[in-house]
Protein backbone atom coordinates (compact mmCIF):
# COMPACT_ATOMS: atom_id res chain seq x y z
CA UNK A 1 0.00 0.00 0.00
CA UNK A 2 1.04 3.57 -0.45
CA UNK A 3 1.48 6.27 2.14
CA UNK A 4 -0.25 9.25 0.69
CA UNK A 5 1.07 11.94 3.01
CA UNK A 6 4.22 11.44 0.92
CA UNK A 7 6.80 8.76 0.97
CA UNK A 8 9.65 10.60 2.65
CA UNK A 9 9.00 8.89 5.97
CA UNK A 10 9.68 5.19 5.44
CA UNK A 11 7.16 2.95 7.07
CA UNK A 12 8.46 1.47 10.29
CA UNK A 13 9.70 -2.00 9.55
CA UNK A 14 8.04 -3.07 12.71
CA UNK A 15 4.93 -1.03 12.19
CA UNK A 16 4.49 -2.61 8.83
CA UNK A 17 3.60 -5.84 10.53
CA UNK A 18 0.63 -4.37 12.39
CA UNK A 19 -0.46 -1.14 10.78
CA UNK A 20 -1.06 -0.35 7.15
CA UNK A 21 1.80 1.86 6.15
CA UNK A 22 2.39 4.07 3.65
CA UNK A 23 1.33 2.56 0.64
CA UNK A 24 -2.46 3.06 0.21
CA UNK A 25 -5.09 5.66 -0.30
CA UNK A 26 -8.38 6.14 1.43
CA UNK A 27 -11.24 5.05 -0.71
CA UNK A 28 -14.95 4.55 -0.55
CA UNK A 29 -16.83 1.55 -1.88
CA UNK A 30 -16.58 2.78 -5.46
CA UNK A 31 -16.20 -0.79 -6.66
CA UNK A 32 -18.56 -2.22 -4.09
CA UNK A 33 -21.07 -5.04 -4.07
CA UNK A 34 -22.50 -5.89 -7.43
CA UNK A 35 -25.18 -8.08 -5.94
CA UNK A 36 -26.21 -10.00 -2.87
CA UNK A 37 -25.57 -13.69 -2.29
CA UNK A 38 -29.25 -14.39 -2.87
CA UNK A 39 -29.15 -12.58 -6.17
CA UNK A 40 -26.05 -14.57 -7.13
CA UNK A 41 -27.77 -17.82 -6.28
CA UNK A 42 -30.79 -16.95 -8.37
CA UNK A 43 -28.60 -16.03 -11.31
CA UNK A 44 -26.61 -19.26 -11.02
CA UNK A 45 -23.35 -17.44 -10.40
CA UNK A 46 -20.87 -18.17 -7.63
CA UNK A 47 -20.73 -15.19 -5.25
CA UNK A 48 -17.25 -14.10 -4.14
CA UNK A 49 -16.73 -11.05 -1.93
CA UNK A 50 -13.34 -9.37 -2.08
CA UNK A 51 -11.95 -6.76 0.31
CA UNK A 52 -9.21 -4.42 -0.89
CA UNK A 53 -8.09 -0.82 -0.53
CA UNK A 54 -7.61 1.80 -3.21
CA UNK A 55 -4.22 1.12 -4.78
CA UNK A 56 -3.92 -2.56 -3.87
CA UNK A 57 -4.98 -3.59 -7.36
CA UNK A 58 -6.12 -1.59 -10.34
CA UNK A 59 -9.83 -1.15 -10.97
CA UNK A 60 -9.29 -2.19 -14.58
CA UNK A 61 -7.93 -5.53 -13.33
CA UNK A 62 -11.05 -5.99 -11.21
CA UNK A 63 -13.16 -5.40 -14.32
CA UNK A 64 -10.97 -7.81 -16.31
CA UNK A 65 -11.57 -10.47 -13.64
CA UNK A 66 -15.33 -10.04 -13.95
CA UNK A 67 -15.04 -10.59 -17.69
CA UNK A 68 -12.64 -13.52 -17.27
CA UNK A 69 -14.95 -15.39 -14.89
CA UNK A 70 -18.55 -14.96 -16.10
CA UNK A 71 -19.60 -17.75 -13.72
CA UNK A 72 -18.55 -15.63 -10.71
CA UNK A 73 -20.42 -12.73 -9.19
CA UNK A 74 -17.38 -10.75 -7.98
CA UNK A 75 -18.41 -8.34 -5.24
CA UNK A 76 -15.29 -6.16 -4.93
CA UNK A 77 -15.51 -3.90 -1.90
CA UNK A 78 -13.00 -1.04 -1.83
CA UNK A 79 -12.49 -0.20 1.85
CA UNK A 80 -10.63 2.68 3.52
CA UNK A 81 -6.99 1.86 4.09
CA UNK A 82 -5.00 2.29 7.29
CA UNK A 83 -5.78 1.12 10.79
CA UNK A 84 -9.47 0.71 10.00
CA UNK A 85 -8.79 -1.96 7.39
CA UNK A 86 -6.42 -3.94 9.60
CA UNK A 87 -8.79 -3.72 12.57
CA UNK A 88 -11.79 -4.79 10.47
CA UNK A 89 -9.92 -7.76 9.05
CA UNK A 90 -8.59 -8.91 12.41
CA UNK A 91 -12.04 -8.58 14.01
CA UNK A 92 -13.48 -10.68 11.18
CA UNK A 93 -10.85 -13.37 11.68
CA UNK A 94 -11.52 -13.51 15.42
CA UNK A 95 -15.29 -13.12 15.33
CA UNK A 96 -16.04 -14.77 12.02
CA UNK A 97 -18.99 -12.52 11.18
CA UNK A 98 -19.61 -10.90 7.80
CA UNK A 99 -16.47 -12.52 6.39
CA UNK A 100 -15.56 -11.97 2.74
CA UNK A 101 -14.10 -14.73 0.60
CA UNK A 102 -10.92 -12.93 -0.49
CA UNK A 103 -8.90 -10.28 1.33
CA UNK A 104 -5.98 -8.03 0.48
CA UNK A 105 -3.16 -7.93 3.01
CA UNK A 106 -0.18 -5.62 3.26
CA UNK A 107 3.41 -6.41 4.30
CA UNK A 108 2.01 -7.24 7.74
CA UNK A 109 0.86 -10.50 6.16
CA UNK A 110 3.35 -12.44 8.33
CA UNK A 111 1.45 -11.39 11.44
CA UNK A 112 -1.62 -13.08 9.97
CA UNK A 113 0.15 -16.46 10.06
CA UNK A 114 -0.96 -16.61 13.69
CA UNK A 115 -4.46 -17.07 12.25
CA UNK A 116 -3.42 -19.38 9.42
CA UNK A 117 -6.32 -21.75 10.07
CA UNK A 118 -8.64 -18.87 9.18
CA UNK A 119 -7.13 -18.85 5.68
CA UNK A 120 -7.25 -21.31 2.81
CA UNK A 121 -3.89 -23.04 2.43
CA UNK A 122 -3.11 -21.96 -1.12
CA UNK A 123 -0.63 -24.80 -1.48
CA UNK A 124 -3.63 -27.13 -1.38
CA UNK A 125 -5.02 -25.26 -4.38
CA UNK A 126 -1.87 -25.63 -6.49
CA UNK A 127 0.10 -22.50 -5.61
CA UNK A 128 3.44 -24.33 -5.71
CA UNK A 129 3.02 -24.57 -9.47
CA UNK A 130 3.28 -20.79 -9.85
CA UNK A 131 5.80 -20.09 -7.07
CA UNK A 132 8.79 -19.76 -9.46
CA UNK A 133 7.12 -16.72 -11.05
CA UNK A 134 7.51 -14.63 -7.86
CA UNK A 135 10.38 -13.17 -5.89
CA UNK A 136 11.40 -15.80 -3.37
CA UNK A 137 11.77 -13.41 -0.40
CA UNK A 138 8.35 -11.93 -1.12
CA UNK A 139 6.65 -15.32 -1.40
CA UNK A 140 8.05 -16.48 1.95
CA UNK A 141 6.43 -13.59 3.83
CA UNK A 142 3.06 -15.30 3.50
CA UNK A 143 4.29 -18.83 4.22
CA UNK A 144 4.84 -20.60 7.53
CA UNK A 145 8.50 -21.22 8.50
CA UNK A 146 8.18 -24.88 7.48
CA UNK A 147 6.72 -23.76 4.11
CA UNK A 148 3.72 -26.07 4.47
CA UNK A 149 1.03 -23.37 4.68
CA UNK A 150 0.60 -20.37 2.40
CA UNK A 151 -2.00 -17.71 3.19
CA UNK A 152 -1.46 -15.23 0.35
CA UNK A 153 -0.16 -14.71 -3.18
CA UNK A 154 2.08 -11.67 -3.76
CA UNK A 155 0.84 -8.56 -5.51
CA UNK A 156 3.50 -5.85 -5.50
CA UNK A 157 6.81 -5.08 -3.84
CA UNK A 158 8.15 -1.69 -2.79
CA UNK A 159 11.91 -1.57 -3.41
CA UNK A 160 13.70 1.41 -1.89
CA UNK A 161 15.80 3.72 -4.05
CA UNK A 162 17.41 7.14 -3.73
CA UNK A 163 15.38 10.05 -5.14
CA UNK A 164 17.47 13.15 -5.88
CA UNK A 165 17.38 16.56 -7.57
CA UNK A 166 19.76 16.59 -10.52
CA UNK A 167 19.91 20.38 -10.66
CA UNK A 168 20.83 20.78 -6.99
CA UNK A 169 23.61 18.21 -7.27
CA UNK A 170 24.88 20.04 -10.35
CA UNK A 171 24.83 23.32 -8.42
CA UNK A 172 26.88 21.63 -5.69
CA UNK A 173 29.45 20.59 -8.28
CA UNK A 174 28.99 16.86 -7.87
CA UNK A 175 28.23 14.24 -10.56
CA UNK A 176 24.50 13.77 -11.01
CA UNK A 177 23.76 10.86 -13.35
CA UNK A 178 22.11 7.82 -11.73
CA UNK A 179 25.22 5.72 -12.27
CA UNK A 180 27.52 8.37 -10.81
CA UNK A 181 25.29 9.04 -7.83
CA UNK A 182 24.96 5.33 -7.08
CA UNK A 183 28.73 4.94 -7.12
CA UNK A 184 29.12 7.91 -4.76
CA UNK A 185 26.80 6.53 -2.06
CA UNK A 186 27.89 2.94 -1.51
CA UNK A 187 27.70 3.46 2.25
CA UNK A 188 25.70 5.70 4.57
CA UNK A 189 28.88 7.61 5.43
CA UNK A 190 29.23 8.28 1.69
CA UNK A 191 25.66 9.54 1.64
CA UNK A 192 26.17 11.92 4.55
CA UNK A 193 29.33 13.24 2.91
CA UNK A 194 27.46 13.90 -0.33
CA UNK A 195 24.61 15.51 1.57
CA UNK A 196 27.02 17.87 3.27
CA UNK A 197 28.38 19.08 -0.07
CA UNK A 198 24.85 19.63 -1.38
CA UNK A 199 23.69 21.32 1.84
CA UNK A 200 26.67 23.66 1.91
CA UNK A 201 26.08 24.69 -1.70
CA UNK A 202 22.28 24.81 -1.85
CA UNK A 203 20.90 24.74 1.68
CA UNK A 204 18.83 21.67 0.78
CA UNK A 205 18.61 18.68 3.13
CA UNK A 206 17.38 15.07 3.12
CA UNK A 207 14.33 13.60 4.87
CA UNK A 208 13.84 13.80 8.62
CA UNK A 209 15.66 11.95 11.37
CA UNK A 210 13.05 9.16 11.54
CA UNK A 211 13.24 8.65 7.77
CA UNK A 212 16.95 7.88 8.06
CA UNK A 213 16.42 5.42 10.91
CA UNK A 214 13.56 3.60 9.22
CA UNK A 215 15.47 3.20 5.96
CA UNK A 216 18.55 1.79 7.69
CA UNK A 217 16.42 -0.63 9.70
CA UNK A 218 14.62 -1.67 6.53
CA UNK A 219 17.96 -2.73 5.06
CA UNK A 220 18.77 -5.02 7.96
CA UNK A 221 18.19 -8.77 8.14
CA UNK A 222 17.38 -8.38 11.84
CA UNK A 223 14.64 -6.37 13.52
CA UNK A 224 13.40 -6.17 17.13
CA UNK A 225 12.87 -9.85 17.97
CA UNK A 226 14.68 -13.05 17.04
CA UNK A 227 13.09 -16.28 15.84
CA UNK A 228 12.69 -17.47 19.44
CA UNK A 229 10.77 -14.34 20.41
CA UNK A 230 13.59 -12.75 22.38
CA UNK A 231 13.79 -8.95 22.33
CA UNK A 232 16.91 -7.79 20.46
CA UNK A 233 15.94 -4.16 19.86
CA UNK A 234 18.60 -2.99 22.29
CA UNK A 235 21.41 -4.58 20.29
CA UNK A 236 24.00 -3.13 17.93
CA UNK A 237 22.04 -3.39 14.69
CA UNK A 238 19.28 -1.14 16.10
CA UNK A 239 21.58 1.20 18.03
CA UNK A 240 23.78 1.76 14.97
CA UNK A 241 20.71 2.74 12.91
CA UNK A 242 19.66 5.07 15.71
CA UNK A 243 23.15 6.60 15.98
CA UNK A 244 23.39 7.17 12.23
CA UNK A 245 20.06 9.00 12.20
CA UNK A 246 21.23 11.11 15.15
CA UNK A 247 24.50 11.91 13.36
CA UNK A 248 22.65 13.06 10.24
CA UNK A 249 20.51 15.30 12.42
CA UNK A 250 23.46 16.68 14.40
CA UNK A 251 25.32 17.43 11.17
CA UNK A 252 22.34 19.56 10.08
CA UNK A 253 21.52 17.30 7.12
CA UNK A 254 17.92 16.34 7.97
CA UNK A 255 14.73 18.26 7.43
CA UNK A 256 12.96 19.09 10.71
CA UNK A 257 10.46 16.44 11.79
CA UNK A 258 7.07 17.72 10.59
CA UNK A 259 3.82 16.70 8.99
CA UNK A 260 3.51 15.53 5.43
CA UNK A 261 2.23 18.82 4.01
CA UNK A 262 5.25 20.72 5.33
CA UNK A 263 7.62 18.19 3.82
CA UNK A 264 5.74 18.32 0.52
CA UNK A 265 6.16 22.10 0.43
CA UNK A 266 9.86 21.72 1.23
CA UNK A 267 10.32 19.32 -1.67
CA UNK A 268 8.49 21.60 -4.07
CA UNK A 269 10.50 24.61 -2.87
CA UNK A 270 13.89 22.94 -3.22
CA UNK A 271 14.59 22.57 0.51
CA UNK A 272 14.94 18.81 0.21
CA UNK A 273 17.47 17.65 -2.36
CA UNK A 274 17.33 13.87 -1.93
CA UNK A 275 15.71 11.14 0.12
CA UNK A 276 15.30 7.39 0.20
CA UNK A 277 11.86 6.10 -0.64
CA UNK A 278 9.95 3.13 -2.05
CA UNK A 279 8.87 2.72 -5.65
CA UNK A 280 5.37 3.95 -4.85
CA UNK A 281 6.82 7.33 -3.85
CA UNK A 282 6.98 8.19 -7.55
CA UNK A 283 3.33 9.18 -7.65
CA UNK A 284 3.54 10.96 -4.31
CA UNK A 285 6.53 12.97 -5.43
CA UNK A 286 4.83 14.04 -8.64
CA UNK A 287 1.79 15.19 -6.64
CA UNK A 288 3.82 16.90 -3.94
CA UNK A 289 6.26 18.81 -6.12
CA UNK A 290 4.75 19.74 -9.49
CA UNK A 291 7.09 22.71 -9.85
CA UNK A 292 10.11 20.40 -9.96
CA UNK A 293 9.09 18.39 -13.02
CA UNK A 294 12.09 17.15 -14.99
CA UNK A 295 14.57 17.78 -12.18
CA UNK A 296 14.53 14.38 -10.46
CA UNK A 297 16.30 11.06 -10.99
CA UNK A 298 16.56 7.85 -9.01
CA UNK A 299 19.63 5.79 -8.14
CA UNK A 300 20.70 2.83 -6.02
CA UNK A 301 20.24 3.78 -2.34
CA UNK A 302 23.03 4.19 0.20
CA UNK A 303 23.96 1.17 2.26
CA UNK A 304 21.83 -1.49 0.64
CA UNK A 305 18.42 -2.14 -0.81
CA UNK A 306 15.29 -2.46 1.30
CA UNK A 307 11.55 -2.81 0.98
CA UNK A 308 8.72 -0.64 2.30
CA UNK A 309 5.34 -2.19 1.71
CA UNK A 310 3.81 -4.49 -0.87
CA UNK A 311 0.57 -6.46 -0.76
CA UNK A 312 -0.99 -9.94 -0.99
CA UNK A 313 -4.33 -11.58 -1.72
CA UNK A 314 -5.56 -14.50 0.38
CA UNK A 315 -8.78 -16.48 0.74
CA UNK A 316 -10.52 -17.03 4.07
CA UNK A 317 -11.22 -20.64 5.10
CA UNK A 318 -14.87 -19.72 5.68
CA UNK A 319 -15.40 -19.37 1.94
CA UNK A 320 -17.67 -21.96 0.37
CA UNK A 321 -15.71 -21.72 -2.87
CA UNK A 322 -11.94 -22.10 -2.19
CA UNK A 323 -11.15 -23.38 -5.68
CA UNK A 324 -12.82 -20.46 -7.43
CA UNK A 325 -11.35 -17.99 -4.93
CA UNK A 326 -7.86 -19.27 -5.66
CA UNK A 327 -8.39 -19.13 -9.42
CA UNK A 328 -9.56 -15.53 -9.13
CA UNK A 329 -6.60 -14.55 -6.94
CA UNK A 330 -4.19 -16.25 -9.33
CA UNK A 331 -5.63 -14.18 -12.18
CA UNK A 332 -5.45 -10.91 -10.24
CA UNK A 333 -1.76 -11.39 -9.42
CA UNK A 334 -0.70 -12.79 -12.79
CA UNK A 335 2.35 -11.08 -14.33
CA UNK A 336 0.30 -9.36 -17.01
CA UNK A 337 -2.14 -7.88 -14.51
CA UNK A 338 0.65 -6.76 -12.18
CA UNK A 339 2.18 -5.00 -15.18
CA UNK A 340 -1.13 -3.18 -15.67
CA UNK A 341 -1.09 -2.02 -12.05
CA UNK A 342 2.50 -0.80 -12.40
CA UNK A 343 1.59 1.24 -15.44
CA UNK A 344 -1.54 2.67 -13.81
CA UNK A 345 -0.24 3.71 -10.40
CA UNK A 346 3.34 2.56 -9.84
CA UNK A 347 2.96 -0.66 -7.84
CA UNK A 348 6.12 -2.58 -8.75
CA UNK A 349 5.35 -6.21 -9.70
CA UNK A 350 6.53 -9.13 -7.58
CA UNK A 351 7.13 -11.21 -10.74
CA UNK A 352 10.77 -10.76 -11.87
CA UNK A 353 10.18 -12.56 -15.16
CA UNK A 354 8.64 -9.37 -16.58
CA UNK A 355 11.23 -6.90 -15.29
CA UNK A 356 13.11 -6.89 -18.59
CA UNK A 357 10.05 -7.01 -20.83
CA UNK A 358 9.37 -4.10 -23.22
CA UNK A 359 6.13 -3.37 -21.37
CA UNK A 360 8.06 -2.48 -18.22
CA UNK A 361 9.85 0.44 -19.84
CA UNK A 362 8.80 3.43 -17.76
CA UNK A 363 10.34 6.63 -19.05
CA UNK A 364 8.93 9.47 -17.01
CA UNK A 365 9.02 13.15 -17.93
CA UNK A 366 9.01 14.14 -14.27
CA UNK A 367 12.29 12.24 -13.92
CA UNK A 368 13.91 13.71 -17.01
CA UNK A 369 12.75 10.76 -19.15
CA UNK A 370 14.81 8.33 -17.08
CA UNK A 371 13.57 4.74 -17.37
CA UNK A 372 12.78 3.99 -13.72
CA UNK A 373 12.22 0.25 -14.07
CA UNK A 374 15.85 -0.99 -14.19
CA UNK A 375 16.70 0.76 -10.91
CA UNK A 376 13.62 -0.66 -9.19
CA UNK A 377 14.34 -4.12 -10.63
CA UNK A 378 17.88 -4.16 -9.25
CA UNK A 379 16.61 -3.03 -5.86
CA UNK A 380 13.77 -5.57 -5.73
CA UNK A 381 15.84 -8.68 -6.37
CA UNK A 382 18.20 -8.50 -3.38
CA UNK A 383 15.94 -7.42 -0.52
CA UNK A 384 16.66 -8.82 2.95
CA UNK A 385 13.64 -9.48 5.11
CA UNK A 386 13.98 -9.53 8.88
CA UNK A 387 12.06 -11.85 11.17
CA UNK A 388 8.78 -10.21 12.16
CA UNK A 389 6.95 -10.32 15.47
CA UNK A 390 3.51 -9.11 16.53
CA UNK A 391 5.22 -6.88 19.15
CA UNK A 392 7.41 -5.04 16.63
CA UNK A 393 5.11 -2.03 16.78
CA UNK A 394 5.88 -1.51 20.48
CA UNK A 395 9.61 -1.23 19.86
CA UNK A 396 9.47 0.66 16.59
CA UNK A 397 7.12 3.33 17.90
CA UNK A 398 9.13 3.91 21.07
CA UNK A 399 12.40 4.35 19.20
CA UNK A 400 10.83 6.62 16.59
CA UNK A 401 9.37 8.73 19.39
CA UNK A 402 12.85 8.94 20.92
CA UNK A 403 14.24 10.26 17.64
CA UNK A 404 11.47 12.84 17.39
CA UNK A 405 12.50 14.00 20.86
CA UNK A 406 16.12 14.28 19.66
CA UNK A 407 14.88 16.39 16.77
CA UNK A 408 13.41 18.68 19.44
CA UNK A 409 16.79 19.02 21.21
CA UNK A 410 16.46 16.12 23.66
CA UNK A 411 19.70 14.33 24.61
CA UNK A 412 20.18 11.33 22.24
CA UNK A 413 21.57 8.89 24.80
CA UNK A 414 18.92 9.79 27.34
CA UNK A 415 16.22 9.36 24.70
CA UNK A 416 17.62 5.96 23.76
CA UNK A 417 17.63 4.78 27.36
CA UNK A 418 14.11 6.07 27.96
CA UNK A 419 12.90 4.28 24.84
CA UNK A 420 14.46 0.99 25.93
CA UNK A 421 13.01 1.29 29.42
CA UNK A 422 9.58 2.01 27.95
CA UNK A 423 9.78 -0.95 25.58
CA UNK A 424 10.86 -3.42 28.24
CA UNK A 425 8.16 -2.20 30.60
CA UNK A 426 5.48 -2.66 27.93
CA UNK A 427 6.80 -6.08 26.99
CA UNK A 428 6.68 -7.23 30.60
CA UNK A 429 2.90 -6.69 30.82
Amino acid sequence: MKRKSFGLTAALLACAMLVLSACGQNGSNTASNTGSNNESASSGKIPLRLWYWNGAISDSTIEAAKAKFPNIDLQAEKLPSGDDYFTKLKATLVGGSDAPDIVAMDSWVSSMLTYKDKFVNLYDQGARDIQPQYLDWKWKLAATPDDKYLIGLPIDVAPVVLYYRTDLLQKAGVPNTPEEVGSQVKSWDDYLALLKKVKDATGAATGNIVDIYNTVMGQSDKSYFDEQGNYIGDQAHVKSAYDLAVKAYQDGLTFPYSNGSEQNAAINNGKIAMFTGASWAVGDLISAAPDTKGKWNIAHPPGNVGNQGGSFFGALSSTKHPKEAYELIQFLVSPENLLTAYKEFGNYPSTPEIYSSPGMVNKNEFFGDQDLSPVFADAAKDVKIAHSDSRDLVAGTAISDALVAVDKKHDPEKSWKEAQDKIKKQLSH
